[in-house]
């Protein structure tokens, strides 16, 4: 196909896509019944698929214990529902931590008593959330908070009178009370629908139904309303009201195929009023609302009549923020969120996919309505009482913290990096708060709010919660908070004993307190003196300070002891650039070719996790990558330079361009002795199973990326939830096997630059999605094997697969597969198509 003729297709392409989108539908005629996809009903809460933690197929495995699970989570979200939104986060998270604790509490070594065990939990769990105090509103300040963001103005009149006086009432219950209940209307009578005593009524011998529902994870469980019936035929549905919408002139465009994503109403309610049965609908408001950007949702008032439905009067209700990003204009804000984003990492194993769904849902609605509608946080955590509550929680976040960077010497470094950004981002959100028109004590108060509630969720993993939390504070709570909302470097650390030669090394103590504890740990643990509770040595806690460090040697510490996954002092020392500890560590024996090995699933929290994931790491490499020159020598005189694995000169040599403490002068003269010839290390045997299958015809959902490695090292789980998620909810498909990376052309990507589709097998008839589409991927000879850190890296993997391919008397393509297998990507599998 000629340039030319592919440029002018590609051109008549665009412009009836263009035609396309400017053209108005034909407005749908009546409401049309949807199609119900159909889907097999769990027992439980959840799906009981392939893939769960061992806890949740415990809970698949007994009826019983099913059923009471979807019980008890029912039970939880419609409590959840009628919260102020301070007591919704609150709940929330000691929901969370209440579901991470069933595993703690009910060991699975035994079925029959682990599910003894755990049907007592969530009886108690049933018998708690049902006794947990109602919040009564003391003492309103105001108008509502919800009003500052809201207020009912007329759009269209068919009904003057009714119309005026409508709206007038509907802004006088939005001030008092928020969201408005037709039932709190002076005159009227609820009769059915999301706020009325029920979801039906029978009027004139006719029956009326509002469908409600739980609308699910992408609406925060909500309940919300689908559309209305009169004995059994639809006379309401989701594109109603937006088809009227569509009709007033100067309309905007807004698509009126659905009022929102979800294709349903944020409620729909019946009710009498002046001898009238009306219906008022109204569209989703905050963060789920369907306007766009600096435009209104809307909200419709009908009359019920023998015929239907008569439009009455249409009113703009809820209008949108017009900022499009929850964090312009906040750079340190932006910047703590990151590293809060690095301090959380991924949830533990035991977090099933579809808890941690929730959670990362939640976390973008709360945060956006913390940030984008403060006054509603602001008005309601006083006037339910709850701040004793929410300073207890950030207590408690705030001791996690310092409890989890007391765990090894990284940890402790991230957390005095992350203490002086809390002030600053603080300071910035008041600013911004006050920006957007609230007084100093209101700003000051909704900062507090959203930076409580940001740590929190990034700390709420770090220590696995032994005994079963209790649910929070009551309403009103007296509470003494012991740290300031956004506390400086050291107010932690005050009124705290520190009880181990681990902890004081951390914390610098000096040295004869140092010479103190060395003495009493070692009469007192032999062995295991001087280990953090996760089995870090002293000695890694030391490189800091090397007198301390010379304490630990003298005293006969081993300077070879490691962590969990392999990590030594030596490593420490490089890392942080401490040449006096390289050399006296070096002086003591230190093995300069100890290895790191990789451990996934080890450590708490982001920063341990992402280490302990890492591939093999040594001194040396670790060094090229982030120490001088002077470090770097002294590695190199003490043998370091031993090609310890295939590829290993090249990786150290290319670590070096990246190395921010060399200018170009240093990295050019260690150039010579960092890239030249190493010496061989001992015969070690590079044995991987490579096997030749048959991969299966599929369909994938895929969307295509070109990016850098460093760039999808970070974004690939964001990116594949945002997949999945897209491929369910806009898509309509279900998920029918494991996230695949497809690279047509393997010769494409480079250590510069991937390019790539990133997919998922689906099932057939997919909804046609922007940016992304379906490809048929055909049968297909592949060479498999399992990526292995221990023993090669990406590049080796696939040289690998192709000096297989030539040994079996294959012909390799350009064509490859990476299939990522679990939900936490336990086994990694590259796949090579090959042909005979």
């Amino acid at each position: 196909m000629s340039v030319s003729l592919y440029s002018r297709m590609a051109a008549l392409a665009a412009l009836g896509a263009a035609l396309v989108a400017c053209t108005t539908p034909e407005p749908i005629a009546k409401p049309v019944a949807q199609p119900v996809q159909p889907r097999a009903v769990s027992l439980a809460s959840f799906d009981c698929v392939e893939g769960l933690p061992a806890l949740h197929r415990q809970i698949c495995a007994s009826e019983a214990l099913a059923r009471l699970d979807k019980q008890v989570i029912e039970q939880y979200r419609s409590r959840l529902r009628g919260l102020d939104l301070p007591g919704a986060l609150l709940l929330e998270a000691n929901q969370r931590q209440w579901l991470l604790s069933r595993a703690g509490q009910c060991p699975l070594t035994d079925a029959a008593h682990a599910q003894d065990c755990l049907i007592a939990m969530y009886r108690q769990r049933a018998d708690d959330l049902a006794t947990w105090p109602e919040a009564r509103q003391t003492n309103p300040q105001g108008a509502h908070g919800l009003s500052a963001y809201a207020e009912f103005r007329l759009a269209e009149s068919r009904d003057a009178g009714l119309c005026e006086s409508m709206k007038t009432a509907l802004n006088q219950d939005l001030q008092g009370n928020g969201f408005p209940v037709p039932a709190r209307l002076p005159g009227a009578t609820a009769l059915a629908g999301s706020h009325g005593p029920a979801a039906s009524v029978e009027l004139a011998g006719q029956r009326l139904s509002v469908e409600l529902y739980d609308a699910g994870p992408y609406a925060s469980y909500q309940l919300r309303a689908r559309g209305l019936s009169r004995n059994g035929q639809r006379i309401l549905d989701d594109s109603t009201l937006p088809r009227w919408v569509a009709e007033l002139p100067n309309y905007g465009g807004r698509a009126h195929v659905s009022s929102s994503q979800t294709r349903d109403y944020g409620a729909i309610d019946i009710f009498r009023l002046g001898g009238r049965e009306l219906v008022l609908v109204n569209e989703t408001w905050g963060f789920y609302s369907p306007a766009a950007r600096g435009e209104s949702a809307y909200a419709g008032l009908y009359a019920l009549d023998g015929l239907g439905l008569k439009p009455l009067c249409l009113y703009q209700a809820y209008l949108t923020p017009s900022r499009s990003s929850s964090v312009d204009g906040l750079p340190a804000f932006a910047a703590l969120q990151a590293e809060l984003t690095t301090l959380a990492g991924d949830p533990p194993a035991e977090v099933a996919q579809h808890e941690r769904l929730d959670k990362a849902l939640s976390l973008k609605e709360r945060l956006w309505t913390l940030l984008n509608m403060p006054l509603v946080g602001v008005k309601e955590l006083q006037a339910f009482g709850r701040e004793g509550a929410i300073r207890q929680r950030h207590d408690d976040s705030l001791n996690r913290l310092f409890d989890w960077s007391e765990r090894n010497l990284d940890n402790k470094l991230f957390y005095r990096r992350l203490l002086p950004m809390l002030q600053p981002a603080h300071s910035e959100l008041q600013q911004s708060f006050r920006d957007q028109g609230l007084d100093p004590a209101q700003a000051s108060s909704a900062a507090d709010l959203l930076l409580q509630e940001s740590l929190a969720r990034a700390s709420e993993y770090l220590v696995m919660p032994a005994p079963v939390p209790d649910l929070p504070l009551p309403p009103h709570a007296d509470y003494r908070p012991r740290y300031a909302v956004a506390p400086t470097p050291g107010e932690l650390e005050q009124g705290r004993n520190f009880a181990t030669l681990h902890s004081v090394l951390l914390n610098n103590a000096p040295a004869h307190v140092v010479n103190d504890f060395i003495a009493y740990e070692t009469e007192n643990l032999g062995e295991d003196r001087g280990l953090s509770v996760d089995g870090s040595p002293a000695a890694m806690a030391a490189v800091q300070n090397p007198q301390n460090l010379e304490l630990l040697l003298r005293s006969d510490f081993d300077a070879n002891q490691s962590n969990a996954w392999g990590k030594t002092a030596l490593m420490s020392a490089a890392q942080l650039n401490r040449e006096n500890s390289v050399r006296l560590l070096l002086g003591n024996g230190a093995d300069v070719h100890s290895q790191t090995r990789s451990l996934p699933g080890a450590g708490v929290g982001g920063v341990e996790r992402s280490e302990a994931m890492q591939s093999r790491q040594t001194a040396l490499l670790i060094a090229a990558r982030q120490a001088d020159a002077q470090v770097l020598a002294a590695l190199r005189d003490a043998g370091a330079l031993r090609e310890e694995w295939p590829g290993y000169a090249q990786q150290v040599c290319a670590a070096l361009d990246t190395n921010p403490r060399l200018d170009g002068s240093a990295r050019e003269q260690l150039r010579a002795p960092l890239c030249g010839t190493y010496s061989s290390a001992p015969k070690q045997a590079l044995q991987q199973s490579v096997q030749l299958i048959e991969r299966p015809a599929m369909s994938l959902f895929v969307r295509h990326f070109e990016m850098t490695p460093q760039v999808f090292g970070v974004e690939i789980r964001q990116m594949a939830l945002n997949l999945g998620m897209t491929a369910v909810r806009r898509g309509k498909v279900k998920i029918t096997g494991p996230l695949t990376l497809v690279f047509p052309d393997l010769a494409a990507n480079g250590p510069q630059r991937l390019t790539f589709d990133l997919g998922l097998p689906v099932s057939a008839g997919a909804a046609v999605v922007t940016n992304h589409k379906v490809i048929r991927s055909e049968p297909s000879l592949v060479l498999s094997t399992d990526f292995d850190q221990q023993r090669n890296d990406v590049e080796g993997t696939w040289r690998l697969l192709a000096d297989a391919a030539a040994a079996q008397g294959l012909t390799p393509t350009n064509q490859g597969y990476v299939v990522i297998h679990g939900n936490g990507g336990e086994r990694t599998e590259y796949q090579l198509v090959v042909k005979r």
